[in-house]
């Protein structure tokens, strides 16, 4: 990585729109709306017969405006095609309608190195904004291991990352999500990442993988839904009809109010993700695995609902 070049590179403002056909195909992408009965989806896929029902999930925020893939240019000299996506930081500041228009402001805020032949992390955050008031919608923190570019040099001063879960520890509840065959598909579309690893058997197989990949968003996503089902409405995975005491509607999405995790391996369309859920002194703790394969996904999960 030409360390100096990454620097001083600058990011344009990015401006998104996002209609209500985006919002239903999200919660597509998702598995919401799986059983067309169950009224607690109906709401994020569906607008309802007078057309004002539709509800945005907040990890929308994840796939809007953002900067077209720069990591390749050549003058940043920058290992791309050895990052891999480490960690996602997301804080709300509002509820996300299912329709309107948001403008991303994109900074670099650190680079760490760790040694030669142990890469480095960049760290990336982004505001977004309502582009008519002005009103922050969401902050949020990526952070890329850049697996072949460590000695590159330390730039800014980094935020901490996620915490550990012990290693032990053992869930308060669980929740597993079928993801469809299409899941990848599905969610490329939603999210306008349209890298072909998520779609293109022959380009997965020269990465390495026996197939196209979950995005690792999508995954979160699937975190998300699982805990905004179990805290606050009823699991994804029971029968029709609420449980006795639980009222008959959609959860108030609205209520989370930040997420954040670190990637481990990528998901498989067709795999079953478990989510467990850890109620700890300083709020929600989660991690997720893909069930049949006994791989671990997503780690050091956490969560905070209003």
């Amino acid at each position: 990585m030409n360390l100096q070049a990454v620097v001083q590179r600058r990011f344009a403002p990015v401006e998104q729109a996002w209609d209500a056909r985006d919002t239903a195909l999200y919660g597509l992408s998702l598995g919401l709306g799986s059983n067309p009965l169950d009224p607690r989806e109906l709401p994020f896929v569906y607008e309802g017969p007078r057309g004002d029902g539709l509800r945005a999930l907040p990890t929308l925020a994840m796939t809007l405006a953002w900067p077209a893939f720069w990591q390749d240019e050549p003058a940043l000299a920058i290992d791309w095609v050895r990052i891999v996506h480490g960690e996602q930081h997301v804080r709300w500041h509002r509820p996300l309608p299912a329709a309107g228009r948001v403008i991303g402001r994109h900074r670099l805020r650190a680079v760490q190195d760790k040694g030669a032949g142990r890469g480095a992390v960049l760290h990336l955050d982004t505001e977004l904004e309502d582009a008519q008031g002005g009103q922050a919608l969401a902050s949020i923190r990526q952070v890329h291991f850049l697996r072949g570019d460590g000695g590159c040099g330390h730039w800014g001063e980094a935020p901490p990352g996620c915490e550990p879960l012990a290693e032990q520890a053992q869930p308060d509840e669980v929740v597993e999500l079928a993801t469809p065959p299409q899941a990848a598909l599905l969610y490329r579309l939603a999210s306008h990442d349209l890298m072909p690893i998520h779609a293109d058997p022959a380009i997965a197989r020269e990465a390495g993988f026996p197939r196209p990949i979950l995005h690792g968003l999508n995954t979160l996503g699937l975190a998300a839904r699982a805990i905004l089902w179990s805290r606050l409405g009823r699991a994804p995975d029971q029968p029709d009809g609420a449980p006795d005491g639980a009222p008959d509607e959609a959860p108030d999405a609205a209520r989370l109010r930040a997420l954040s995790a670190r990637f481990v391996q990528p998901g498989l369309p067709g795999d079953t993700v478990r989510v467990e859920l850890f109620r700890g002194t300083q709020g929600l703790r989660f991690r997720a695995r893909a069930v049949q394969r006994g791989v671990l996904l997503l780690d050091r999960g956490s969560c905070e609902l209003g």
